[in-house]
């Protein structure tokens, strides 16, 4: 149900979940003049994934203002490697975005950019609650309330329900388990292990991020400050086990057993406890309702080949920033505009699943593979301006740049359907 409109009253708005996406959300609403109140409980890991960004964040830090705090714990990412085997890879340049995007990312270590989102909330007015929010269903049993004991949290508030809730909880998921939501659910079913390491060469150019394809599944290398390493795994649980029966076991021995980690991270120290993620995806059938909306990781979320989750949880809580009124309550129109944003949002991340299907069922790479071979027998201007186009657009989808650009989308079917002469794909497949 829509409150009713008081048009000199800031809008009230509880954030449960202060990630990176509630925290963005809660810092653009209370910018605007919303009263925004976000309730966590505090509990972080001592690892988050997430730690390789994308260009297309850098416009929003440049927003809010934190750029330079960002740079200052950070390190420039200048692009993406994807490495088939020793000899074969795939250089996705940020310079292809230039015009676009800012032609760089940066990689950051989790705990110290949350915490610098989190200040940046609260130096704009943002109240933060340290609890774990009770949420209920209203009577109609499709919007959500806070429960009496968390709602007397808030006692700024007169003991009246927000305008909207929203739900930032990440994978937990809190509103769809309330509402009952169902999902669509990817077909993989992975598990990730990660840690911080030392002593282990960083990939060049500097601060270039590593995706492998591993004999089973594929990992990472990201450079981190320090200088430090994070090396991260990512495959079938069934696979996994042949390694051993920890996390530890499991990453240390697909690190030992591969041909190129091996020698490369030879003399590695690793300096953190083992990280474990389960690595799969999933969309929301819908994402609001007249009283609540879902943002980042709790309405949705790709595998992170190419690292487009922590991307599109900033991105979708600027989008939702701006289908909030800082003013009045919710407005006839807000639970269209909330639909309209969790579209959008469900659109975006079709588009990087969608990429990211074509690294994992070999198609990238056969035809880059078919473009060698045509400009090893077709040499000349026209064949290396093909490759360059192709390279451009490529690299512009990793960026985020052009990862929803109908020309880019149709450029990519139409390589993967008739681009490819003389290759299987699944020859160079992810297993």
């Amino acid at each position: 149900m829509v409150a009713p409109l008081h048009s000199e009253r800031p809008t009230r708005v509880a954030i449960v979940g202060a990630g990176p996406a509630g925290n963005t959300l809660a810092c653009l609403l209370a910018r605007k003049g919303a009263s925004v109140a976000v309730l966590d409980d505090g509990q972080r890991p001592p690892l988050i994934v997430g730690e390789s960004l994308v260009p297309q964040m850098v416009p929003i830090f440049q927003r809010m203002g934190i750029e330079e705090e960002v740079a200052k714990i950070g390190v420039v990412k200048p692009g993406v490697t994807v490495t088939f085997d020793a000899t074969q890879e795939i250089y996705l340049m940020f310079t292809a975005a230039r015009g676009v995007l800012p032609t760089y990312a940066y990689n950051v270590p989790r705990r110290e950019f949350d915490a610098l989102i989190a200040r940046t909330a609260a130096e704009a007015g943002v109240i933060s609650v340290a609890t774990t929010a009770k949420l209920e269903r209203d009577a109609s049993g499709k919007n959500v309330t806070l429960a009496p004991e968390t709602l007397a949290l808030l006692p700024q508030w007169n003991g009246e329900q927000p305008d909207l809730v929203i739900d930032a909880s990440g994978r937990r998921r809190l509103f769809a388990k309330l509402l009952g939501i169902e999902a669509e659910v990817g077909k993989r079913k992975d598990v990730s292990h990660f840690a911080h390491y030392e002593d282990c060469p960083w990939p060049e150019p500097a601060g270039q991020v590593m995706t492998m394809r591993l004999a089973h599944g594929w990992g990472w290398r990201i450079p981190l400050p320090g200088p430090l390493l994070s090396i991260g795994v990512v495959m079938n649980r069934d696979h996994a086990k042949q390694y051993g029966n920890t996390a530890e076991q499991q990453l240390e021995g697909v690190i030992s057993n591969d041909p190129r980690l091996s020698v490369d991270c030879a003399k590695r120290r690793r300096v953190s406890d083992v990280a474990t993620y389960a690595n799969y995806q999933l969309i929301s059938h819908c994402g609001s309702g007249d009283n609540w909306a879902m943002v980042g990781d709790a309405f949705g979320f790709v595998d992170p080949m190419l690292s487009p989750g922590l991307c599109m949880a900033m991105l979708s809580a600027e989008k939702l920033a701006g289908s909030i009124p800082s003013h009045g309550g919710c407005k006839r129109s807000t639970p269209r505009e909330l639909e309209a944003y969790w579209r959008w949002f469900r659109e975006m991340l079709s588009a990087w699943q969608h990429l990211i299907d074509h690294f994992y069922d070999g198609r990238i790479f056969a035809i880059q593979r078919t473009g060698l071979d045509m400009a090893t027998k077709y040499p000349g201007k026209f064949s290396d301006m093909m490759q360059r186009h192709v390279e451009k657009n490529l690299s512009g989808m990793a960026t985020g740049a052009y990862i929803n650009r109908p020309y880019s989308k149709w450029l990519l079917w139409m390589l993967g359907t008739f681009g490819i002469r003389g290759h299987t794909p699944a020859d160079f497949a992810f297993r």
